[in-house]
């Protein structure tokens, strides 16, 4: 039989981390395969208790359109306007050139509008741009579906503090009518006024009191018992030192477990640790396994992208995008 790998979804975990956040509308980000858990799984989880999805292009807008009737917004420059008017699909503009191209294709309501505070990435940043974007909406009688920025690190109170008020000075001219969207879990510790929240990766488990939703796991498939003096897996890389077992794990580079933690990271087996061994293959790696482990044996292979991100000196989201390589099944677990 087949040896399917699994990437296991833990729904009340997912649930209970976008109830944290609750007292406000939520916007779930949904982008690049939902963070590598898997779009149609994710909101097949969550449909029920979010207000909107977010994504960065049309393709992943309309790929969430296929699944839910909810709102979808795209936090990034679009230019497929009457795409979004036919399957009603909300997007970002920051300039009156993108204002005024959207509204010749018929999509007056479907615009949210960026300010940048400080992130420099999209967004509208000086107060007479916005000003003149002002004047130009209310001449087409434009009614915004939002505005919006993203603080690009919460975790430092004054920054965050200064840019808040610099939003607030910056979109002074709509008012206190016009709802307000941000982004991040972090943002929930301030006392700012605003309607949505934008949840990324803390809903899927990474931040303050946030339970872990994704794991992947696989199982020994084939056992070697290597002497003394061989080496195991290409180049190499580990020289066996004394008589030992290694099991091998039908999951490698090809499915997003990256070729760099060849040798340094452990995995789960029936509830104990086990060190991975020698370089990473593209459909396999290695662990030195003791007589207590069999063929067959489930081997929890990632359990927390937090673990693996140190080890690679990178960040868990690219730990977990990553994963949408992974061969194999999707499950829910509830």
């Amino acid at each position: 039989m087949e040896i399917e790998n699994i990437k296991e979804i833990n729904a009340p975990n997912f649930i209970n981390n976008i109830l944290e956040h609750n007292d406000k509308k939520v916007c779930l980000m949904v982008k690049s395969n939902a963070y590598g858990h898997g779009l149609e799984t994710v909101v097949k989880i969550v449909d029920k208790v979010i207000d909107a999805y977010g994504v960065v292009n049309i393709e992943e807008a309309l790929e969430v359109r296929k699944l839910t009737g909810k709102k979808v917004i795209i936090f990034a420059p679009v230019k497929d306007y009457l795409t979004c008017k036919e399957n009603k699909i909300e997007f970002m503009v920051d300039s009156e050139e993108a204002i005024l191209e959207a509204l010749e294709c018929g999509c007056k309501n479907l615009l949210h509008l960026a300010i940048n505070v400080g992130m420099n990435r999209y967004g509208v940043k000086s107060e007479i741009a916005l000003k003149s974007i002002y004047n130009l909406l209310k001449v087409k009688k434009v009614k915004l579906r939002s505005i919006y920025t993203h603080f690009p690190r919460t975790e430092n109170k004054s920054a965050t503090k200064k840019q808040y008020k610099k939003f607030t000075t910056l979109t002074k001219c709509f008012g206190d009518k016009l709802p307000v969207c941000f982004g991040g879990s972090n943002v929930r510790q301030y006392n700012f006024n605003f309607d949505m929240i934008r949840l990324g990766i803390c809903a899927y488990g990474y931040g303050d009191k946030m339970k872990k939703v994704l794991s992947v796991k696989s199982k020994i498939v084939k056992i070697n018992y290597v002497c003394k003096g061989e080496y195991v897996g290409y180049g190499k890389k580990f020289f066996a030192g004394k008589n030992m077992f290694v099991g091998i794990v039908p999951i490698g580079y090809g499915d997003g477990l990256f070729r760099n933690l060849s040798g340094k990271f452990k995995v789960k087996i029936n509830g104990k640790f086990y060190s991975s061994v020698g370089n990473i293959c593209m459909d396999c790696f290695f662990v030195k396994i003791d007589e207590s482990v069999n063929i067959g044996d489930e081997v929890e292979v990632v359990f927390d992208a937090d673990y693996l991100a140190k080890i690679l000196k990178t960040i868990p989201y690219e730990v977990l995008t990553n994963l949408s390589k992974l061969r194999g099944v999707t499950k829910i677990v509830n």
